[in-house]
């Protein structure tokens, strides 16, 4: 029986730093697709990595691993320009980020990277309210903890680890709109950060009280929420030390705030193509084709003019010149 589809696990993968040969990883991330159109009856998919802005603040380059239909491969993450400009987007008021990614030249090498749709596969808070999700509903986290996670992650496949937890906070996130974080119960810890959290689907309620059938990507994990204690001497009733513990609760940034960043991401990377194709033209020093494909291969690159509006998720396709 499965509870969580094998494709959420996929879509799932592991963040490294350099260098590419060895990497020390540290993070979690997953890709999502952004719904472009149609396009000779096949629908057509925007790409991008999903993770936190802790995760990859004053990175230049990190390293991604996926798995291939044999084997694994890493793959180079640019997350700078050659000035150092992020080739990414922050959200405003939470711990995320979306980098755009071209995931084509990794499907033709066999990468098995499909993506969580964003129409169909996601919950946003008021979905969430809608169809029952509240305190005491279970939920599970995918991630790559970072002293575990080269038992995970070698040369064979890449294995998420699945963790199971409670939603523990979120009827005040559903009457408060400035706050968009909520929190389960399940302990997390470094390299974790950045995985995606996932409803489990339920087929039996309270009477009279919704309730959803189907997992759902619902949030991405940012924290753990540390408990404090205070050490004071009982001769100087002075403040000495404060002991500090994982509590077991983890803060969840809302797919609310992914969808955001995520439209933030595209339109960065739309601007950023549309220069880069300019700049083709006028200089005529090389081919729009030819341009694409080398900043395409063999690094992931969100600087990559693969995407809009022709970007999808099977197969290549090149921008017009």
């Amino acid at each position: 029986m499965s509870i969580i589809p094998r494709f959420f696990m996929e879509a799932t993968v592991v963040l490294g730093r350099l260098p590419i040969s060895n990497p020390r990883w540290c993070a979690t991330g997953f890709v999502v697709g952004r719904y472009e159109g149609t396009q000779d009856g096949n629908e057509k998919f925007s790409t991008y990595l999903i993770t936190n802005r802790h995760v990859v603040e004053n990175e230049e380059k990190m390293v991604m691993q996926v798995n291939l239909q044999n084997g694994v491969k890493a793959y180079l993450l640019s997350l700078a320009s050659e000035n150092s400009t992020p080739n990414y987007s922050a959200h405003p008021a939470a711990d995320v980020i979306a980098c755009h990614i071209n995931i084509n030249p990794a499907l033709s090498e066999g990468a098995q990277l499909p993506f969580f749709d964003l129409r169909h596969h996601t919950l946003t808070l008021q979905q969430m309210r809608d169809t029952g999700v509240c305190e005491g509903g279970l939920a599970y986290t995918l991630s790559f903890p970072v002293s575990i996670a080269s038992d995970f992650v070698n040369s064979t496949v890449k294995t998420p680890v699945c963790r199971m937890g409670c939603i523990s906070r979120v009827e005040n996130v559903y009457h408060d709109s400035s706050s968009r974080n909520f929190l389960i119960d399940a302990t997390t810890f470094p390299g974790n950060s950045g995985g995606p959290v996932i409803s489990r689907p339920e087929n039996i309620a309270i009477t009279d009280t919704p309730y959803n059938t189907s997992a759902n990507l619902i949030g991405l994990v940012s924290a753990y929420l540390p408990y404090r204690e205070v050490l004071c001497s009982t001769q100087t009733h002075r403040d000495r030390m404060i002991s500090e513990e994982n509590s077991g609760l983890t803060v969840v940034v809302s797919v609310d705030s992914i969808k955001e960043v995520v439209e933030i991401e595209r339109t960065r990377a739309y601007a950023d193509a549309l220069l880069h194709h300019e700049t083709q033209r006028t200089n005529e020093a090389a081919t729009v084709e030819s341009a694409w494909l080398l900043r395409s291969l063999p690094a992931w690159s969100a600087a990559a003019p693969a995407s809009f509006p022709h970007c999808h998720s099977q197969g290549v396709q090149h921008p017009p010149a």
